[in-house]
């Protein structure tokens, strides 16, 4: 006699209460093993009811005020890294995609989609693969082609917009200058950076980008 698994135990979060009960009849609507265990309106609601219901998919949107979507996977994670995540979204923003995916989203579905790809996000999820749209996977064959920096380099070209020198540097991150003279040496190989000149306009522009 065979067992039929356990529901998918759902957190929807989204902050425009029409949308979640549509999701809730649309899920619903195919009949699906999905138990909606809990809904929230914001990323401080979501986090607390994570707390109450330990859902195994939080399905939530990303443009949510004040706190992101983005920054709700980030803090969810860490509280109840088992959760897996399926962002739904009107964006379609590369720089959407690219940071729902670097805070561990495995599903990423656009809100002009149609509903069977929602569920087949779910579903793909649930059983531990990925979901995502053609300009996702663009969008990431292309950051793998291009140059990246390591944690640490990151930590220098930081410090280098600053106007430091490499003991400065070396004083600020605990290191000996010699070594972020190493670093330095291999962003400008890298990047194909010809002098010290380029290095600071390269760390300038890379600084901006981030604010």
């Amino acid at each position: 006699m065979t067992t039929s698994s356990p529901p998918i135990r759902l957190l929807i979060v989204d902050d425009h209460p029409v949308m979640r009960h549509s999701l809730i009849s649309l899920l619903a609507a195919f009949g699906l093993p999905i138990e909606v265990v809990a809904e929230a309106r914001n990323a401080e609601e979501a986090l607390d009811r994570a707390e109450q219901t330990q859902p195994d998919i939080v399905l939530t949107d990303l443009q949510m005020k004040p706190t992101s979507g983005i920054e709700l996977i980030r803090q969810l994670s860490q509280r109840q890294p088992q959760i897996r995540y399926v962002v739904f979204t009107a964006s379609t923003q590369e720089e959407h995609m690219l940071q729902a995916f670097d805070v561990g989203a495995q599903g990423f579905v656009v809100k002009e989609s149609e509903a069977a790809e929602l569920v087949q996000a779910i579903e793909a999820v649930m059983r531990g693969a990925t979901h995502y749209p053609a300009g996702l996977k663009r969008a990431l064959d292309r950051r793998q082609l291009q140059p990246t920096l390591t944690t640490r380099e990151a930590e220098v070209l930081a410090l280098v917009a600053q106007g430091l020198t490499s003991k400065e540097i070396g004083r600020v991150l605990g290191t000996d200058p010699r070594t972020v003279d190493a670093h330095r040496a291999n962003i400008r190989q890298r990047f194909g950076l010809d002098s010290s000149a380029a290095l600071l306009r390269f760390a300038l522009e890379h600084n901006a980008s981030k604010k």
